[in-house]
């Protein structure tokens, strides 16, 4: 029967419900807690849907919103690491979590890992769009709670234009919205000197 209800069906299910248990630094926008992976990656998801006229009409937007729901998936496994915080075992953690996945449930797992390895590639519009919605989010839940996450980082208005400039190539207004943000945050004492 093809809508048979398999064990292993169940077990990925419950599976990929620990996404919700790893808390991301970004506070939800009331600051009331910190967000979980699970919210990022659906909000990132819902990014694709309610930003649609930002996108190129190259943008596979279906596409693009499958990637946004399991590029963090791997945070099962690896845990969320700050942004900020070069951590150079972070992809090979990440990679051998997916691999696991894939082993214990090669279809779902095998699409997880290649969205995730085109996710991190860089090179495929829907991938960069996806980065750039990525980025975006945190830094939007930051202004809603008053640099919170920079502060309690101690994160410099510097780290914070590196980190996004890669914005700049895809989306020059947006980016330039995001420095006069910056200055206004800056101007506010919300960043480390």
């Amino acid at each position: 029967m093809k809508n048979h209800i398999r064990q292993s069906d169940i077990t990925l299910l419950n599976e990929l419900d620990k996404l919700k248990t790893i808390y991301r630094k970004s506070y939800v926008g009331d600051g009331s807690r910190h967000e979980n992976s699970a919210e990022h990656s659906w909000h990132l998801a819902l990014s694709f849907m309610a930003l649609k006229h930002w996108l190129p009409v190259q943008v596979d937007i279906d596409h693009a919103i499958q990637m946004a729901l399991l590029h963090d998936v791997c945070e099962i496994g690896a845990g969320d690491v700050c942004a900020y915080n070069a951590n150079p075992s972070k992809a090979n953690d990440e990679a051998a979590y997916l691999d696991q996945l894939r082993t214990r449930f090669p279809g779902f797992g095998e699409h997880a890992l290649t969205l995730w390895r085109e996710y991190e590639a860089q090179e495929t519009l829907e991938s960069q769009w996806v980065k750039v919605f990525d980025k975006l989010l945190p830094f939007l839940l930051n202004l809603a709670n008053e640099g919170r996450t920079w502060r309690e980082q101690r994160i410099s208005s510097e780290q914070v234009i590196r980190h996004n400039e890669f914005i700049h190539h895809l989306a020059p207004e947006l980016y330039e919205w995001i420095l006069m943000e910056i200055d206004q945050a800056a101007a506010k004492g919300w960043f480390s000197s």
